[in-house]
């Protein structure tokens, strides 16, 4: 297998972080607290995406549908899906809180990516096992809510490479990719050997996608909604109707949290001043930046900087 750097951009909206720079897969924890009011970004990637919760809940969107996971439920995204996730109380975009580490709502569940390449050495193999269930249409997503017995074992799948992951045990790559191929079993299993495969021609998120794109490679400027709507080939209502549908917020909304998660990323991770952070992530002055961060996150820009760095 040819060696991954340790930082992947797949330019799917997302940057992955992987755990060791010869396997491409990444284990982390995830909270609430996280991301503003518990909401993450909606974004798309090439590994699949695996979700056990461990205290709390919360819903997991993936394209059109919606899924609420509970304690010990889990989840798995395909390959190039569209999701995000929020709180269950969440019904539309505008209840908005701020979760804290000790917050009891602030749920915690485990994400395992997994890119697909681990389980590509043979040509023959990957044509039979690997693509069928990833462009197959009847597996966006598969819900792990123990209904059937094999969605425990599944479940302990994920954990099992999760843990060997986390710890560093010994050789953990090494038992990562074994117990991958023994989770891509299980799903193909229970999914194309079961029903076949309804192969995906064209993606019907695409028109969605080059809109978000638009929005992401351009958040620094000034964009209308007029210029989000042209970027997906359609009419303002379209636009407006498909981002409610599936991102659950408007193009607007959705351009202004992620400016605002920019801004979060440079208060952590820059000394620019708040004035400077604003310009960068494209609002006109430190005003309304400020206004706008403390209507999405509850604090404002200064507050959050001092918590994270006490001593600035």
């Amino acid at each position: 297998m040819a060696e991954y750097d340790m930082i992947i951009n797949d330019n799917l909206l997302e940057t992955i972080h992987y755990n060791s720079p010869t396997t491409p897969i990444k284990a982390s924890y995830a909270y609430f607290s996280d991301f503003p009011g518990g909401i993450t970004p909606c974004h798309w990637h090439r590994e699949l995406e695996c979700i056990v919760m461990l205290h709390g809940s919360i819903n997991y969107y993936v394209n059109n549908d919606t899924f609420t996971l509970r304690e010990g439920d889990g989840i798995i995204v395909n390959s190039n899906r569209m999701h995000l996730c929020g709180p269950v109380e969440s019904e539309n975009q505008h209840h908005i809180r701020t979760y804290q580490m000790n917050d009891p709502d602030n749920s915690k569940y485990i994400v395992l990516l997994l890119h697909p390449d681990t389980l590509r050495f043979n040509h023959k193999m990957e044509e039979r096992y690997i693509n069928p269930f990833l462009y197959d249409n009847n597996s966006d997503v598969l819900f792990l809510n123990h209904s059937e017995d094999w969605h425990t074992e599944v479940i302990q799948t994920i954990c099992d490479i999760f843990y060997a992951v986390t710890d560093q045990i010994t050789c953990f790559e090494l038992i990562a990719q074994s117990k991958f191929f023994y989770l891509w079993n299980l799903l193909y299993r229970n999914t194309i050997a079961e029903n076949g495969c309804d192969r995906i021609d064209t993606d019907p998120m695409n028109p969605l996608k080059t809109m978000i794109s638009y929005i992401q490679d351009n958040y620094q400027n000034k964009i209308t909604l007029n210029d989000v709507a042209e970027a997906g080939m359609m009419c303002q209502s379209k636009c407006c109707r498909l981002f409610r549908e599936t991102v659950k917020q408007s193009p607007i909304e959705y351009l202004q949290n992620y400016r605002i998660q920019k801004g979060i990323d440079l208060l952590e991770h820059s000394a620019l001043n708040i004035t400077e952070i604003a310009l960068e992530c494209g609002f006109h002055g430190a005003s309304y930046f400020t206004e706008t961060f403390r209507k999405i996150n509850g604090i404002t820009p200064k507050e959050y900087r001092r918590q994270i760095q006490p001593s600035a």
